[in-house]
């Protein structure tokens, strides 16, 4: 005996509707677009943090050049590397330190203590306005010339 086939009109249909395929894809491109803004955000926070690194390790070069130097720096200086331009200034303490007794600066072989501050600026793009800084501070002791 042979089998009638089924009646296509009354078995349910297998598959997706166009409707729901459309529900699918907006739904999919929403996740994606949220994660393409999210990336994009974690990019520039990636590249300001470089930015920002490369800063402090050029105030850290610049300021241990000046370290590096026996006799008192020019008073001031600036360089440029780059987008990134800096002004190093060098002025005489004129107080004691913390922990020094009066005067004993002048009896230390000539030794005077020195605050150094370096600046380094620069700017999100090339040739723009120096709108970033980093700034270090330190002392040191130098021999007048």
């Amino acid at each position: 005996m042979m089998r009638q086939p089924r009646n296509r009109a009354k078995a349910p249909l297998a598959g997706f509707s166009l409707l729901e395929v459309l529900v699918a894809l907006v739904i999919f491109t929403i996740g994606v677009s949220g994660m393409l803004v999210t990336l994009a955000h974690h990019m520039r926070d990636i590249s300001f943090t470089q930015e920002h690194a490369r800063a402090i390790r050029i105030a850290t070069r610049e300021m241990n050049r000046l370290r590096r130097v026996r006799f008192v720096p020019e008073e001031e200086s600036t360089g440029e590397d780059g987008r990134y331009s800096w002004l190093a200034v060098v002025e005489e303490v004129e107080e004691d330190l913390p922990g020094m007794i009066d005067g004993e600066a002048g009896k230390s072989k000539g030794l005077k203590p020195y605050e150094m501050s370096l600046v380094v600026q620069w700017s999100d793009v090339p040739g723009g306005e120096l709108s970033r800084k980093v700034q270090l501070h330190g002392v040191e002791l130098f021999q007048k010339r």
